[in-house]
């Protein structure tokens, strides 16, 4: 694939559709490895208590929420052609499933450091990922998350 403007927006349109599609679940959380070099940096500045930066597996695991369904919808790209990154703006929204519950909706912002493979398809190797922070009034998505988590861990 040629590294143009259209090119890879087109590519990262595919992309979040591609993670709207397959976030969640554990198994179908693994169709999204083929975005990412094997050796991918994550770099997360919203969780205190993550070890910097995640690996591709940390990636996955992260891309896991047990309970919830969560949507990225793409706001805007920046494309710098010479360094290869995007920058891509998001609404982030996070739904409880078994309430119901329609979180806030949420900014983020992802910086996305990309290369060719040896068939010059795009591949992510590093992002940096930064989201808005929660009021102090809104319930705790992480500590939902966290309960979802042991109670599927205590099955």
């Amino acid at each position: 694939m040629e590294f143009t403007y259209e090119n890879v927006v087109k590519w990262f349109n595919d992309y979040f559709d591609a993670f709207n599609k397959n976030e969640g679940n554990p198994e179908t959380v693994q169709y999204m490895r083929k975005y990412f070099t094997p050796d991918l940096e994550f770099w997360s500045y919203n969780m205190h208590d993550e070890k910097r930066p995640a690996n591709l597996e940390g990636l996955l695991s992260a891309m896991e929420h047990p309970g919830f369904r969560e949507v990225f919808t793409p706001q805007y790209y920046v494309v710098d052609e010479r360094q290869k990154v995007v920058i891509a703006q998001l609404q982030l929204q996070f739904t409880e499933k078994l309430t119901g519950t329609v979180f806030p909706p949420k900014q983020a912002s992802a910086h996305y450091h990309l290369v060719q493979d040896e068939n010059k398809d795009l591949k992510i190797k590093k992002i940096l990922y930064f989201t808005e922070a929660a009021s102090p009034d809104e319930p705790s998505i992480v500590d939902r998350m966290r309960k979802y988590r042991e109670e599927q861990a205590n099955r």
